[in-house]
């Protein structure tokens, strides 16, 4: 019998019944319950989690939004490929460890995932445990419906810990509440450069990681590089068959230079008011616009439109670029390319700046307000990132395509990478009320549609994407 004809037939007989099936262990009362009595001094020390033995004897429900890879998190079962078998062992361990098994439940794809939330918790219903969000569609919609449970209250997670990233969720707080969270859990999917290595090696270059671990990784040197690669077929005219120094989406991959020249979308000022941040620093912002502009319109560059047009794509698996705006999963489709490729992070600004910084476009992880066992759900929300380290190994291997052993320089890329991702709320709410898409993707739609310049284009989209910010982040608590 489905919950659904439970709740049309037995009014509040459904919840009693429902509880066993969701909430682990309340035998049908609201106060949240373990299974069993754990011991103190039974705690665990891989992963250095400190979350003491249990038997919960129940399920955690996880639902996905879409941009998550779901068999990257939770699987039913190894499949002998390196990375699922890691996720499947460490289901086993926290199902061994605390007696919680970890599955999904189908909510819809990335737009649907939020109606199917905010329907249960408006129902009363613990059917999901765990949220993963894409990284904006709907995230806005999820705080507005005020159905989410401030993740700072979970009783045993250790913020403090190395695989929780709480600078990036304070970043995101909504009246100093954490709806939003981020750790080790959610494996990586951000935007970064690979590259050609034997084509970097035929022009005599410096050794590109160098260049990162000593900071002269900049903008203007990306730039330097790209320009010394152009080359053409014989056929007179520029092509997606040419060489290029640099290729790629002209398109999202822009957004993320604001954030590596480290300035903001959208920022928060003393009183914790949400505001479009572009203006905070101009000059600089002028000056990195003029940066990228020139670079797009240059003979040794090859980027392609938002809407691509046929035949205009190019990979770094072609061997005809020098470097490559890629993404994370983009690296997995070149395992197979008899190209060698490397990694390296999105540059600094210039060398004055201090680090490396890396926009993240992961999604987030979401509990809904409606959990009964919040010792349960907060065990299983430690221990998930806590266990994460084989995991996160298996899925570098993934990405390129060897061993890490084999690959020691892109594997510290990759971590550069991995421990330099801040949040933007401007790409958070980029779906929100307002011309928030028009502010987030400002630069892309400047450039290939040539638009009015920084300031008309500020005058046209500002007061309206604030407005959307103000909706989002006005003061809310679910009664």
């Amino acid at each position: 019998m489905s919950k659904l004809t439970l709740r049309l037939i037995a009014g509040l007989l459904c919840l009693v019944m429902l509880v066993p099936l969701t909430a682990c262990g309340n035998n049908g009362e609201d106060e949240a319950q373990t299974g069993t009595e754990p011991a103190e001094s039974e705690t665990g020390n891989e992963g250095g989690h400190n979350i003491a033995r249990a038997d919960y004897d129940c399920d955690f429900v996880v639902v996905c939004g879409g941009t998550f890879n779901i068999k990257q998190h939770i699987v039913e079962e190894a499949e002998n490929d390196g990375l699922t078998d890691a996720v499947y062992e460490r289901q086993m361990k926290i199902k061994d460890w605390i007696g919680v098994n970890c599955v999904t439940e189908d909510a819809g794809d990335w737009v649907e995932y939020a109606q199917s939330v905010i329907r249960a918790v408006n129902a009363g219903d613990d059917a999901y445990q765990l949220v993963m969000t894409p990284v904006y569609r709907c995230i806005s919609q999820l705080i507005t419906s005020n159905v989410l449970y401030d993740l700072y209250d979970l009783p045993t997670v250790n913020y403090d810990a190395p695989y929780w990233h709480k600078d990036l969720m304070s970043e995101l707080e909504v009246t100093g509440r954490a709806l939003l969270g981020y750790n080790d859990y959610c494996l990586s999917q951000v935007h970064l450069f690979s590259f050609n290595k034997d084509m970097y090696a035929k022009y005599n270059f410096e050794d590109p990681y160098d260049l990162v671990r000593n900071k002269r990784w900049t903008i203007d040197k990306l730039f330097e590089l790209a320009s010394n690669v152009a080359v053409d077929n014989g056929d007179g005219k520029w092509t997606v068959d040419d060489t290029y120094g640099l290729a790629g989406w002209g398109w999202v991959g822009l957004i993320d230079f604001i954030t590596s020249s480290d300035m903001k979308i959208v920022d928060r000022d003393e009183d914790d008011h949400y505001y479009i941040a572009y203006e905070d620093n101009e000059e600089k912002m002028l000056d990195l616009i003029g940066k990228i502009e020139k670079m797009y319109n240059a003979e040794y560059s090859w980027l392609w439109k938002s809407v691509p047009e046929a035949g205009t794509q190019m990979s770094m698996a072609d061997g005809r670029c020098l470097f490559m705006f890629d993404s994370s999963p983009g690296l997995i489709t070149l395992r197979d390319s008899s190209v060698r490729f490397g990694v390296l992070p999105y540059p600094l600004y210039d060398e004055n700046q201090d680090n490396y910084r890396t926009l993240n476009w992961n999604g987030m992880l979401c509990v809904p307000s409606t959990i009964r066992n919040e010792q349960m759900v907060s065990d299983t929300m430690e221990l998930l990132p806590a266990l994460a380290g084989p995991v996160k190994d298996a899925f570098y291997e993934q990405l390129l395509g060897a061993k890490l052993a084999d690959a020691p320089d892109d594997v510290d890329m990759l971590n550069v990478i991995w421990d330099t991702q801040v949040s933007d709320v401007g790409l958070i709410c980029d779906d929100c009320v307002g011309q928030m898409d028009s502010i987030v993707y400002m630069i892309p739609q400047m450039l290939e549609f040539k638009k009015v310049n920084f300031a008309s284009w500020m005058k046209s989209n500002k007061k309206s994407a604030q407005k959307g910010l103000d909706k989002v982040f006005e003061p809310k608590t679910r009664k």
